[in-house]
């Protein structure tokens, strides 16, 4: 037994004394992990079970955009309100209704026509009928004649309520106007989900290199426990060490279990963006992430005038104002009288038959004003209250939203200058803390110093390393959200596979 464990030491160059000419050799365990392909972050690259379906971010984006059920709602809006403002425009078209009518008497036949006028408000209403008694019909309103026709045309415009392309094209513009404002909805769904993709893909690449961080830690710890083991069994350490050992290992082990659950999850969550089952087996293809970060945003006064020109949000707000100020002049016009300029051309004719009935018919033309204005107004009169607050509580919206808009572009640009200078700094510090832990190695396997210097330096290595994942991806994200905030993200074209 004594044998096995001086060999162990031997191994391990912790029975080497330390010689001052010439330089120390790392531990085996140590020389291959130096060996081993490392990213940016020092952490080698987690590989996927072989045969795992795997998809890279554009491609994730565009499938997102194809199945994802909140993307897929916000679609079916959009076709309704195009459906809805298509019935609204049918109002300006002529509508025909033909009327048939028989009795014991008589018989009827004829066409009802009604057009809505655009720009002026008005409205035309036209009716044709032809009217046939049958012999032996009695009664006083029986005409020697059995055939009548009767052809009315009336042109109806008014002059001071209802009068003007704002009373005419208010609901076709209502209609218009909501068909804008869900694609527009629709559009910035689209933008929220691409976000939400590219940031769940890094997540799981970050979590990925959690689990390679962990898995390098518990193998590390564990070589320091079997030598701790070892250096005990010869009385070269304390029970301290072994139990110091045992501990470090004991919470590798436990991060590396919470780190295989959070890539679960994350994984999960991936694929229910997608609109796949969270079992599914497609996963984020391998990505190694950069390890250079480039100072290259634009000037924030810049960043802010593209957000201001391009923000659907902000664009859809203008248009609330520019809507709440039509009802507000529609209500206005609502509180004036009706009077309405008539415009009446009617026919009518008897004889043996409809031919003899049209050509005898008698015409007239009657030119008249009719007018009405009820005594209780005050539905009006609050809708023109209501109206004007209206106007003014929409103009604060909008002030109240740039504002904002102009908060997001600068917190977007300081988190995006921040997460690089941290990522510059995170590397120094992942550079100290493996410098720190090799030293800490080289004097416990040359008897300088117990342990306790080696638990240190493999936390402080631990915590470096996952700090630069979680910098590298969270950059990658920040970059895509100041294209959304700025209003620029174009989810076809920057994310397009």
């Amino acid at each position: 037994m004594l044998t096995e464990v001086l060999a162990l030491l031997l191994a391990g160059g912790v029975m080497a004394s330390p010689s001052p000419s010439a330089s120390p050799s790392p531990s085996p365990d140590f020389a291959a992990e130096e060996s081993a392909p490392l990213t940016s972050s020092g952490v080698p690259e987690e590989a996927l079970p072989p045969g795992t379906p795997t998809i890279p971010l554009a491609r994730a984006v565009a499938t997102a955009l194809e199945r994802n059920f909140t993307v897929l709602n916000s679609a079916d809006a959009v076709a309704t309100s195009r459906l809805r403002e298509g019935v609204t425009r049918a109002q300006f078209l002529p509508k025909v209704t033909p009327r048939y009518q028989r009795s014991a008497d008589d018989s009827l036949f004829g066409v009802d026509a009604t057009q809505k006028l655009p720009w002026t408000g008005g409205s035309v209403t036209a009716a044709a009928l032809m009217r046939s008694t049958f012999a032996g019909a009695t009664g006083p309103d029986v005409s020697p004649f059995p055939r009548t026709s009767d052809l009315r045309l009336v042109l109806t415009q008014p002059l001071l309520r209802g009068f003007g392309p704002n009373a005419a094209f208010y609901d076709l513009r209502v209609s218009r106007r909501s068909r804008e404002g869900q694609e527009r909805q629709y559009e910035m769904e689209r933008q929220r989900l691409a976000l939400d993709v590219t940031r769940s893909y890094y997540q799981v690449i970050q979590q990925r290199q959690l689990l390679a961080v962990a898995r390098q830690s518990l193998d590390r710890s564990e070589s320091l426990r079997r030598a701790s083991t070892a250096r005990l069994e010869v009385g070269l350490v304390s029970k301290l060490d072994v139990y110091r050992a045992e501990l470090q290992a004991s919470q590798a082990q436990e991060s590396m279990v919470r780190a295989e659950t959070s890539l679960e999850a994350e994984l999960e969550h991936f694929r229910t963006l997608l609109g796949l089952s969270p079992g599914d087996a497609l996963q984020p293809e391998a990505l190694a992430l950069p390890e250079d970060v480039v100072d290259d945003i634009e000037p924030l006064e810049v960043l802010t005038q593209r957000a201001l020109e391009n923000r659907l949000d902000l664009l859809e707000t203008r248009d609330q104002v520019g809507d709440a100020r039509r009802t507000a002049s529609l209500a206005r016009q609502n509180l004036l009288p009706q009077l309405d300029l008539n415009l009446g051309v009617t026919q009518f004719g008897t004889g043996t038959t409809y031919g003899n009935a049209f050509h005898s018919a008698e015409r007239q033309v009657n030119l008249f004003f009719s007018t009405s204005y009820p005594l209780e107004r005050s539905n009006e009169a609050t809708n023109r209250a209501v109206a004007q607050l209206d106007v003014s509580s929409r103009e604060r919206t909008l002030r109240q939203r740039q504002l904002d808009l102009e908060a997001e572009v600068r917190g977007a640009v300081r988190e995006l200058q921040r997460i690089r200078k941290s990522i510059e700094l995170q590397k120094k510090g992942v550079e100290v803390a493996e410098q720190q832990r090799r030293l800490a190695t080289l004097r416990y396997q040359r008897g300088l110093a117990s342990n306790f210097d080696v638990v240190d330096a493999e936390g402080s290595l631990v915590v470096a390393r996952s700090a630069l994942v979680g910098l590298l991806t969270s950059y990658q994200v920040a970059r895509v959200d100041l294209l959304r905030v700025t209003g620029t993200l174009a989810v076809d074209k920057d994310l397009a596979p």
